[in-house]
């Protein structure tokens, strides 16, 4: 079963994780790292802990989306896995669900039960454009989703395929909901399996730095507004940007002890760049401007 999934993982300063990552992956699966051009040793310490693996060493950073559509456009196999760098696949976890695509020929994408550091599930989160909202419970057994998290993404690759990957347009956040939005539109089931385990540090992918962080934050303000814009049109989007970002840059310019401070600067400063036509993934990680919301 496990010959038929193949594992593709984006790392990115992701050298401390990669090795107990790739342990913990069937030997018979075919693996494919995809080094976003990470200023550590991300590449080499693949090869030495999975010799076999295919390592695609960007020359840039490509994101997370497009990092992964470069790793799946090099899968043959039937199934594709999408993993974190700071995630680690139980026994068991691949074959279950293998056996769940076999067993629910509608679904296209397939949610392990992320377990986190202290024992409880990670099960995902609301999409934004749901139009029954609810309290997200958590599953007992096999059950149809609304969400599957880009930690550990089982697809069909055909459906994958169809919808041409991930948004290209996407640097960071947000690419696995509009996924999910996708594949739900085009009549696909979004399924969760019971049993099937992997672990999860969480927000531990690449090494923490405080520029990272505003980053992150940066593409969080982009990504939403994009998605916003994508699914709901460009006015929905813009009454987003106004009622979000003043209110934002206002909290990072005068909550200078906040430690939420970083985070506020990064999202307001990524609506911005949307608002004013700018691509998230031509930005990526650039050079930021000094100030509490600068880009």
């Amino acid at each position: 079963m496990s010959r038929d999934v193949s594992v593709v993982i984006v790392a990115y300063n992701s050298a401390a994780l990669l090795p107990a990552c790739l342990a913990a992956i069937p030997p018979e699966c075919p693996v494919v790292v995809v080094d976003n051009a990470s200023p550590d040793d991300s590449a080499l310490v693949a090869l030495a802990a999975r010799p076999g693996a295919r390592v695609i060493r960007a020359e840039r950073n490509l994101g997370f989306g497009p990092g992964a559509n470069a790793g799946f456009a090099e899968v043959v196999t039937e199934f594709g896995l999408l993993l974190n760098a700071d995630a680690s696949l139980e026994p068991g976890a691949v074959a279950g669900l293998v056996a769940a695509a076999r067993r629910y020929p509608g679904g296209a994408m397939f949610a392990p039960e992320i377990i986190a550091p202290d024992g409880r599930m990670q099960f995902g989160h609301d999409l934004p454009f749901r139009r029954l909202r609810g309290p997200v419970v958590e599953p007992s057994g096999d059950a149809c989703c609304w969400y599957v998290g880009g930690s550990a993404m089982f697809l069909r690759m055909s459906a994958f395929r169809a919808l041409g990957g991930f948004d290209p347009g996407i640097f960071l956040y947000f690419e696995d909901d509009d996924l999910c939005l996708r594949m739900r539109a085009a009549g696909h089931a979004l399924i969760h399996v019971e049993g099937a385990r992997v672990r999860h540090e969480g927000g531990a992918s690449s090494a923490p730095s405080e520029t990272l962080n505003w980053w992150k934050a940066f593409h969080q303000g982009w990504s939403r507004l994009h998605l916003e814009a994508k699914h709901h049109g460009q006015a929905a989007a813009w009454r987003l940007a106004l009622s979000e970002a003043p209110g934002l840059g206002l909290k990072a310019l005068f909550r200078r002890q906040d430690p939420r401070r970083e985070k506020w600067s990064g999202r307001a400063a990524g609506m911005r760049a949307w608002i004013t036509g700018r691509k998230a993934t031509e930005i990526a990680l650039g050079r930021r401007r000094q100030g509490p919301s600068g880009t």
